[in-house]
C-alpha cells in the first residue's frame, strides 16, 4: 500500500520513494480542492484531489492507492 510520510514525502508500493518540498506539496494540496492536480517525479506521478494526495501513478504497478500517512 502506497504511504504519504509526513511531510512531503511518498512511497510507491514498489518501493520507490519520492520527495518533494513542503510547499510544493501544500500547494498542490490547495490547487487539488476543485480539481484533480498531478505531481511527478522519475516515472511516477502522485494524484491530488479534495486536498488530499490520493493516488500514485507507478510504471510497474500501475495505479496504487495512498492508504494512510506515516
Amino acid at each position: 500500500m502506497a504511504i504519504e510520510l509526513f511531510p512531503s514525502s511518498f512511497r510507491c508500493d514498489c518501493g520507490q520513494e519520492l520527495d518533494f518540498f513542503e510547499n510544493t506539496i501544500r500547494d498542490m494540496k490547495k490547487m487539488s480542492k476543485k480539481k484533480r492536480v498531478r505531481l511527478g517525479e522519475e516515472k511516477h506521478t502522485i494524484v491530488f484531489y479534495k486536498g488530499e494526495a490520493i493516488e500514485i501513478l507507478c510504471p510497474k504497478l500501475g495505479n496504487c492507492t495512498i492508504t494512510y500517512s506515516e
